[in-house]
């Protein structure tokens, strides 16, 4: 009898055991997975992305170097608004990243202050590789401009 009460005690434990983990693995399955920015990754990617004649001029550190100088551009810019409108105007959902000059310029001016010698063509290329690479991890969404 006392062997009994144990194995279907133990059965309901496992029972129960199962129907959490099954929950809980679906409902992280049902979960978007959330973008990881590795480094030695996003390098491998963005030389082959930009021109070979760029890719060819850069050195490994300063490629390294120009993308983690664009991700803090990226992330540590101010918010960027449409035509100077209001940053709290309705329907505003968040930083905008644009692919203009003006943002290879900055980036560019912020690593020759810091040293590395490559030219504005180099930092253009590769911050246009860094957002697509951005975009194929997920890190980025295309907005349609017309907002429809």
């Amino acid at each position: 009898m006392i062997v009994a009460v144990i194995v279907i005690s133990l059965v309901i434990g496992f029972v129960v055991a199962a129907g959490v983990v099954g929950t809980q693995a679906q409902r992280l399955g049902r979960q978007r997975r959330e973008p990881v920015w590795r480094l030695a990754e996003a390098a491998e990617v963005v030389a082959d992305l930009v021109p070979f004649d760029i890719a060819a001029a850069l050195e490994p550190s300063e490629l390294e170097a120009l993308l983690r100088a664009h991700l803090n551009q990226l992330q540590f810019a101010p918010p960027a608004t449409p035509d100077g409108d209001d940053p709290d105007a309705e329907g505003e959902t968040g930083t905008t990243v644009t692919e203009d000059q003006s943002s290879a310029a900055d980036l560019y001016r912020s690593v020759r202050r810091d040293g590395l010698e490559v030219s504005l063509e180099q930092v253009s290329a590769v911050a246009d590789a860094h957002l697509e690479y951005l975009r194929l991890i997920g890190a980025l969404a295309v907005v349609d401009p017309d907002g429809s």
